[in-house]
């Protein structure tokens, strides 16, 4: 089996902007994305998608934990694709080599589903970082002020 199998496509997150701004529940308030039509209008540009801190950061717990349970999978699935056939006969032998040829199509589609799953939360994570980064400078410049309201 091809261990970079499905691996020339490259990341499918990558087309996509994540944008985490306010408050908690600011991006899903009346709806999954406020003051928006459809997906990828009005979000952050083409194939974007707001969110707010708090569901952001859901989202990237959960993929990681998706993307932990597709590994483990990943690894059942490739012991799969070693399965001998039970004996040397012909029927036994050909249904083997049928069945290691799916096991090898179900193992990759599970490793694209465990890498789709990392990806996501990576790139989730980033935009949190970028999030949590502009936050912190923002407390920092404030207090760096005085704290005050510049006049």
């Amino acid at each position: 089996m091809t261990e970079d199998a499905g691996s020339a496509g490259g990341n499918v997150w990558d087309k996509f902007t994540f944008a985490i701004t306010g408050a908690k529940g600011t991006a899903t308030e009346h709806g999954w994305l406020k003051d928006t039509t459809s997906v990828g209008t009005g979000v952050v540009g083409a194939g974007g998608f707001k969110l707010d801190p708090e569901s952001a950061e859901s989202m990237v717990k959960k993929a990681r934990w998706i993307a932990d349970q597709k590994l483990q999978q990943v690894e059942e699935a490739r012991e799969l694709a070693y399965t001998q056939p039970p004996a040397k006969d012909p029927g036994s032998v050909n249904f083997t080599k049928v069945a290691v040829a799916s096991f090898e199509v179900g193992a990759r589609y599970v490793d694209h589903s465990h890498r789709f799953h990392t990806e996501l939360a990576e790139k989730l994570a980033k935009a949190l970082d970028v999030y949590k980064g502009t936050d912190e400078q923002s407390r920092n410049d404030v207090n760096d002020s005085g704290g005050g309201v510049i006049e």
